[in-house]
């Protein structure tokens, strides 16, 4: 046996016939690889890419890819393959409406394929994780559940908030970020992350390991890459320490009003609960933590709208104010949920076009309803167990439905203008048609708070890491990033405090 396999591992002392036989198994399984079927889809163009791997664009430079693709289609669609996967890549309004409106079209399966390349946990829990995920976040998102957590978001963005340090610049995309990652352990985690700055850092540390990814460990998600193996450690590393948290509880009895103790008082497995939290925080500790800072920076570079968003926190202060001693921060801990939530409009209007100008990259989805779909009156077919991809800039930076949509404007919602609905489906920052964000509400709560609590505190402009004031314009629109981007080192603020 061990000459067998010095044999096999000696390749220079094979016989002639053998290294002809190897060479040819060799290139007949590259052939094999190479060839792919052709799908039928109804678009226009088809990118072959390269043998074996497909478009590597696709991933090195996809908002340019994906506009070049619709460019040279005679229809605007066209096909292409990634590693394994048949991808269409659609645009256009009535491709568009169809694709957001299909029923069979999952967004859970083209997130995780195309994107993330995690493990498959269905099988380890045992479970349909993404409908399980649909059903408990509807109760995460409903108004007695935010109504438990709002006292501890305004507390984190008070305390979090009246820590800087007004002597020296502050980075928004450190101190925001931080307070959104409280807040979201707040609303989907549990306290515990939130109360402990060595267990938020580590928390996300290993969700940036989580978020890392390769061309290759997408496109065969069973080879064990260097980041495929770096992913399931930072994965595995997240899920030892929620696991350890939820086993403190049970041997200690301690309880709090977290997500963690509802799904333990439902009596769900620590592997399910871990498994649920880690997914449902994944979004806010990725996107809107990011977003929390871009407001703050877009509000600091457009005079006219940080009055008026100011104007309306103070406005809600002195509505509220029940006593003069109230500081601006104290009365804003008062508010309830229905005041968060309707008497802030220019400052939704703001994180809207934030999160137009910041959603990055493509829309993925597949095709899991077992037959073809044909995407409403197109012509284009999405075929069974196919992709279908989106770009995401087709519509956010359409100059026909956007005037100037590289820029951040948030006149353009107002009821005169209406920009997103000059089209169907003219605005997809929130997800759309049977896909909305399922974390829409949390999300906006958080936003709103953090930031009418940051006007509120202080008087901001954007200046350099040195405090001189910043000329430059903030960074613009890339469509080939894959997410929103966090610019840390890169935008700084000089915050004076208003009392």
């Amino acid at each position: 046996m061990v000459s067998l396999v010095a044999s096999i591992l000696s390749p220079q002392n094979w016989s002639p016939s053998v290294l002809l036989l190897v060479a040819t198994v060799a290139i007949f399984a590259v052939v094999r690889l190479s060839k792919r079927a052709d799908f039928h889809s109804g678009a226009k163009w088809t990118d072959r890419g390269v043998p074996i791997l497909g478009s590597l664009p696709f991933y090195t430079r996809r908002g340019d890819f994906l506009r070049e693709g619709k460019e040279r289609s005679a229809n605007g669609h066209f096909n292409f393959f990634f590693g394994p996967y048949p991808i269409v890549a659609i645009s256009g309004e009535a491709a568009r409406s169809a694709y957001f409106t299909a029923r069979g079209l999952d967004l859970s399966a083209g997130f995780k394929k195309l994107f993330s390349a995690g493990p498959d946990v269905d099988s380890l829990l045992g479970r349909n994780m993404a409908t399980y995920f649909v059903t408990l976040f509807k109760r995460l998102t409903g108004k007695d559940h935010l109504a438990t957590c709002l006292p501890y978001l305004n507390k984190d963005a008070h305390d979090t908030l009246s820590a800087i340090d007004t002597s020296v610049p502050m980075d928004p995309f450190v101190i925001l970020h931080d307070l959104i990652c409280k807040m979201t352990h707040r609303t989907v985690g549990c306290h515990d992350v939130a109360e402990d700055a060595e267990l938020r850092a580590k928390t996300m540390k290993y969700y940036d390991m989580l978020d890392t990814s390769s061309a290759f460990s997408i496109m065969f998600p069973w080879l064990p890459t260097p980041t495929k193996m770096y992913k399931l450690w930072g994965g595995g590393k997240l899920h030892m320490l929620f696991l350890n948290l939820i086993q403190e509880r049970r041997r200690t009895g301690r309880r709090a009003e977290d997500t963690m103790q509802i799904l333990m008082d439902k009596g769900e497995s620590d592997m399910v609960t871990a498994a649920f939290i880690i997914g449902a925080l994944f979004a806010g500790l990725i996107n809107t933590a990011i977003q929390a800072a871009w407001i703050i920076c877009y509000l600091a570079y457009d005079p006219i709208w940080y009055a008026k968003v100011q104007a309306e926190v103070d406005a809600a202060v002195a509505t509220h104010r029940i006593s003069e001693h109230q500081t601006p921060a104290d009365v804003l801990q008062t508010l309830s949920i229905d005041a968060w939530e309707s008497e802030f409009p220019s400052l939704d209007l703001g994180v809207q076009d934030s999160i137009r100008l910041n959603l990055m990259g493509a829309s993925m989805r597949q095709n899991i309803s077992g037959k073809d779909i044909v995407l409403g009156d197109t012509g284009v077919i999405i075929p069974k167990n196919a992709f279908a991809v989106y770009s995401i800039s087709d519509v956010h930076m359409d100059e026909t439905v956007y005037k100037n949509p590289g820029r951040w404007d948030p006149s353009r919602y107002l009821s005169d203008r209406g920009e997103d609905k000059k089209k169907q489906h003219g605005y997809v920052g929130w997800g759309s048609g049977l896909h909305p964000c399922l974390g829409m509400r949390i999300a906006k709560m958080e936003l709103s708070v953090s930031t009418a609590t940051f006007v509120a505190m202080f008087n901001f402009k954007a200046v350099d890491k040195l405090g001189n004031p910043r000329t430059e314009p903030l960074p613009g629109y890339n469509c080939n990033d894959l997410q929103a981007r966090r610019m840390t080192d890169t935008v700084y603020l000089k915050c004076e405090p208003r009392f």
